[in-house]
C-alpha cells in the first residue's frame, strides 16, 4: 500500500511538472522583426524557418513576422510598437543596426523580453541589461575564411584563374562589422596563403541595384582580379552575371548559393542560422536562455562553416584545395588561427 502510493505520489510530481511546463509553453509567444525585407535576404529566410522550427517543437503558435521594409529609421519605432501592445513574450531582431533600438526597449519595458541575433550589443551598452540575450556571430572567421579560399584559388591552375594574382571583395554600403572586422579578415586569409596577393574593393553605395554590382565586377576583372568575394545584398549578385560572361569566379556568403552558378560561384563561406536561431528560441522556451549576457559564436561553434559538402564544389574545385580548406577550418575552430592578425 505504501509502495503504491509512493508510485502515485512521483506520478502526481511528475504530471504536475510536465502541465507546468506545458503551460509555460503555451503562455509564450514570439514576434520577429526583420531589419529589412525576407524575400532578397536568404539569411533572414532561414532565419524565419528556424523560428518557426523552435515554435513547432514546444506546440507554440505560429509566431508573428514584421519586415522593417527599407526605411531603416522605422525599424526602432517598429519594434517599440510591438513591445507596446503586451501581446508578446519575445521579440527576436537582428544586425549590428538594432543594437540601439534593442538597449531602448529593453529600458522602457523592462519586462520585455528581447532577442538580438548576429548583433554586437555592446555597440550600444557596456552592460547587457536582464531582459536583453544576445548572440554576436564572428565576421571575422567568415572573412578569414573566404580569403584563404580566394587565395588558393587565384594561385591555382584553374581554367579561369589569371597569373596576375588579385581578388577582389565587393560589398553594397558602408557596414561597422565588414570594414571593421570581416574586410581585415579576409584580407588576412588572402596574405596567409601568399603574402604578394593584392586586395580590391568595391563599395556599391546600394543595396538593390545590380547594374552597379555588374559594372563593379567588371572594372575589377578589368585590373586582373579572377575571384570576388560578395557580401550581403542583391546589388552584388550583378557580379555573377558578369563573372559568367567574362569566365571568373565568385565567392558567396551567408548562404549556399553556388547552385545559381555552378561553373562560376566556387564556395560559399555559410552562417548556420536556422540552427542557432532554433537552439537559441528552444533555450528561451524552456527558461535556460541565459538573458543578460552574450554569447560569441564562429566557427569553434560550428556556426560558421563552408560548402565542404556541395556537389558541385566537390567536382569543380580541385582537390588539394579541398584538403587546405578543410585543414584551415579545423585550425580555426582549435583557435589556431587569429582571423585578425597573430
Amino acid at each position: 500500500m505504501k509502495m503504491k502510493m509512493k508510485i502515485m505520489t512521483v506520478i502526481g510530481v511528475f504530471l504536475c511538472i510536465t502541465i507546468f511546463t506545458l503551460v509555460g509553453f503555451a503562455s509564450s509567444s514570439t514576434a520577429v522583426l526583420i531589419p529589412g525585407t525576407i524575400g532578397d535576404n536568404p539569411l533572414f529566410q532561414e532565419a524565419i524557418k528556424g523560428v518557426k522550427e523552435a515554435v513547432k517543437i514546444v506546440g507554440l503558435d505560429e509566431p508573428k513576422i514584421i519586415e522593417g521594409g527599407d526605411d531603416y529609421n522605422s525599424y526602432g519605432k517598429k519594434l517599440i510598437s510591438l513591445a507596446a501592445t503586451n501581446q508578446y513574450d519575445i521579440l527576436v531582431t537582428f544586425t549590428d543596426a538594432m543594437a540601439s533600438s534593442i538597449i531602448e526597449v529593453a529600458s522602457i519595458f523592462p519586462e520585455q523580453k528581447l532577442i538580438l541575433i548576429n548583433g554586437n550589443i555592446n555597440l550600444a551598452t557596456q552592460k547587457v541589461p536582464p531582459n536583453v540575450f544576445s548572440v554576436n556571430i564572428k565576421n571575422e572567421d567568415q572573412g578569414y575564411l573566404a580569403g584563404y579560399f580566394a587565395g588558393l584559388i587565384t594561385k591555382s591552375s584553374l581554367p579561369n584563374a589569371n597569373k596576375e594574382l588579385k581578388v577582389g571583395i565587393m560589398m553594397p554600403d558602408i557596414y561597422p562589422a565588414w570594414t571593421d572586422i570581416l574586410i581585415p579578415a579576409y584580407n588576412h586569409g588572402v596574405k596567409a596563403v601568399d603574402p604578394n596577393i593584392e586586395v580590391v574593393q568595391s563599395i556599391l553605395g546600394s543595396w538593390v541595384d545590380v547594374g552597379k554590382g555588374t559594372q563593379a565586377a567588371k572594372m575589377q576583372f578589368t585590373q586582373g582580379v579572377d575571384i570576388i568575394l560578395l557580401l550581403t545584398g542583391s546589388a552584388c549578385m550583378g557580379a555573377v552575371d558578369e563573372a559568367r560572361v567574362e569566365g571568373k569566379y565568385i565567392i558567396g556568403v551567408n548562404t549556399n548559393k553556388i547552385y545559381l552558378e555552378p561553373d562560376v560561384i566556387l564556395g560559399c563561406v555559410l552562417i548556420k542560422n536556422r540552427e542557432e536561431i532554433k537552439n537559441i528560441l528552444l533555450r528561451a522556451y524552456r527558461n535556460t536562455l541565459p538573458f543578460g549576457t552574450e554569447e560569441i559564436v564562429g566557427a569553434k561553434e560550428g556556426v560558421i562553416s563552408f560548402t565542404f559538402r556541395d556537389p558541385n564544389y566537390k567536382k569543380n574545385v580541385p582537390e588539394k584545395i579541398q584538403v587546405a580548406m578543410l585543414e584551415c577550418y579545423k585550425r580555426l575552430q582549435n583557435g589556431e588561427i587569429n582571423p585578425l592578425g597573430d
